[in-house]
């Protein structure tokens, strides 16, 4: 099994930003540069395994919710992370919102895509 360091990093930025965090201050909580957290963040760079511990640390998560894609059970935390997007959206978003979501599935089938 090979690990998308792009979407684990794109995980670690979306976390970082809803905690309302800089670049600066999580790395400095990691004990890792700024640099290494930007590559991190823009998968181009692997990180090791304390790396992602102790920015999981600092972000105060478990690495499963970074790591959610490599596990058998990610459709669970995907379908949480898709039904906190939906909560607070009234009927017209919802209806938009489906409506792309259905097209954007239809595309990606279209053009046999299955994984990022």
């Amino acid at each position: 099994m090979e690990l998308n360091y792009s979407l684990i990093g794109l995980r670690i930025k979306k976390v970082r930003k809803n905690k309302k965090l800089t670049q600066d201050k999580l790395s400095e909580l990691s004990d890792i540069s700024p640099q290494h957290l930007s590559q991190i963040e823009s998968g181009k760079t692997k990180l090791s395994l304390p790396t992602l511990i102790n920015i999981c640390n600092a972000l105060e998560i478990t690495t499963d919710k970074i790591l959610c894609d490599s596990l058998p059970q990610s459709e669970v935390y995907l379908l949480e992370d898709i039904g906190r997007v939906f909560s607070d959206c009234n009927k017209t978003e919802l209806s938009i919102m489906l409506s792309q979501a259905e097209n954007l599935k239809k595309a990606l089938r279209l053009q046999n895509i299955t994984r990022l």
